[in-house]
């Protein structure tokens, strides 16, 4: 025995030793998740990319500037035929003379500017990208959102399990007593093998449902350790029940983003109207052409410098009527984003209702069942003392077992619904940034 008890002890001193995470209410739970969730993360990577497009979008109001060189060796130049007459009046038609024009080397560079004076696609794909950014902004508060109700969840059910676990201990302690009791009078001949069988029923299905709530604990704990991102050990304390105490309602992310969505499809249809306007741009051009006979000699080389300026001014006529289907498209688009919108404000506002509403119902609910579940265990207890005197029978005995055991399902499930309506509540209350 002494051997195995070293063994055992020897086999957990060579376990990996992880770091191990306390918390204490759910709001712990929330704050650790800022900055250790991977969906987070990256709803705000795709809040700085938003943010990264923004400036991308300002960037064509700059003018663009280029620049260009290119040098060519003319290896062997084309040679061009010239009527003879152009330079001796006596010599007949049709009589060319063979010349050669240019030198071998050629060095050309240029630089390029334009500026758009009135491009109203520019200004409109400024807005949407601002509203991107904002819409990014708003995700990433759902997601946060979204995050803390899992968290909620998960650790609310641990605590709703670890509940469990404190009765059904209780009922295993109290299970091993009577049948401990049931079978000392069985084997007496007082008991049938009916009442003996029935108090094993009843000994086996409250270990069952010990170890289901404990496994529910651990399953709740590996659930946290997936949405924290850790691979630390988990600790939760119990949190108290306490009343509500009355709080405004936060503003609905989901209410926020349809009416950014509502907003970048109105500009979408702008921007569809405004490909009808003309676009103009002013042009600037630098260029200069350097010739020589030898490479890299310019002492005998010719200098043809040229610049220019003007302006472009772009008309849209006519392309099939693509931009006039593409108007109406985007109008339909915005007037179902700002009905969208309008139903996400009012399912808003009847949800905080309805959810209020379900809390006060499900916290008064469980206050009364933890008064019903303490008379009940009252009565368990009365019903173990008779039995030791002889008052009832065994048979009485399970049944008083049997009636609590009843009411402890009830009393969890308030216990549930008050948790999933209180979190609801702190959720739809609190600020989400």
């Amino acid at each position: 025995m002494k051997k195995l008890f070293t063994g055992i002890l020897y086999c957990i001193s060579a376990l990996p030793v992880s770091a191990q995470l306390r918390f204490s209410s759910v709001q712990d739970l929330w704050k650790y998740a800022d900055g250790h969730n991977i969906q987070l993360t990256a709803s705000i990577a795709s809040d700085k990319e938003a943010a990264l497009s923004l400036k991308a979008a300002k960037g064509a109001l700059l003018p663009t500037i280029s620049a260009n060189g290119n040098y060519t060796d003319n290896i062997r130049i084309q040679s061009t035929l010239i009527p003879a007459h152009l330079f001796d009046q006596t010599v007949p038609d049709g009589t060319f003379y063979e010349a050669t024009f240019g030198k071998r080397y050629n060095y050309n560079t240029a630089a390029n500017v334009q500026l758009n004076l009135i491009n109203t696609q520019n200004w409109f794909a400024i807005k949407t990208a601002k509203l991107d950014k904002e819409i990014a902004a708003l995700n990433i508060q759902k997601t946060r959102r979204d995050l803390y109700e899992q968290l909620a969840n998960n650790y609310y059910s641990y605590l709703l399990a670890d509940e469990a676990e404190k009765l059904f201990q209780s009922n295993a302690a109290t299970m091993d007593t009577v049948f401990a009791s049931v079978q000392r009078k069985y084997n007496d001949g007082f008991v049938s093998e009916v009442t003996i069988n029935n108090a094993a029923i009843n000994k086996e299905k409250a270990t069952k449902s010990l170890v289901t709530a404990t496994q529910n604990k651990l399953l709740q704990l590996n659930n946290l350790q997936q949405l924290l991102n850790t691979g630390d050990r988990i600790e939760i304390s119990e949190q108290p029940v306490t009343p509500y105490i009355p709080q405004p309602f936060a503003p609905d992310p989901d209410v926020s983003l349809a009416f950014g969505e509502f907003l970048k499809s109105k500009v979408q249809w702008q921007s569809s109207k405004a490909a009808y306007a003309p676009t103009l741009s002013a042009v600037y051009q630098y260029s200069r052409t350097i010739t020589t006979d030898h490479f890299m000699q310019f002492s005998n080389s010719n200098d043809l410098p040229s610049q220019y300026w003007g302006l472009r001014l772009s008309v849209p006529i006519f392309s099939g009527n693509n931009r006039h289907y593409t108007v109406q498209k985007t109008k339909i688009d915005m007037d179902l984003k700002q009905q969208q919108y309008q139903a996400a404000g009012l399912q808003s506002q009847l949800t905080n209702q309805n959810i209020l509403l379900s809390y006060n119902t499900a916290f008064k609910n469980m206050e009364k069942a933890k008064e019903i579940l303490a008379m009940y265990k009252s009565n368990d207890s009365h019903a173990t003392q008779l039995l030791e005197e002889g008052s009832i029978s065994i048979d009485d005995r399970l049944r008083y077992y049997s009636d609590m055991i009843t009411n402890q399902q009830e009393y969890l499930q308030s216990m549930s619904d008050y948790f999933i309506q209180s979190y609801r509540l702190q959720i739809r209350t609190i600020n989400i940034y």
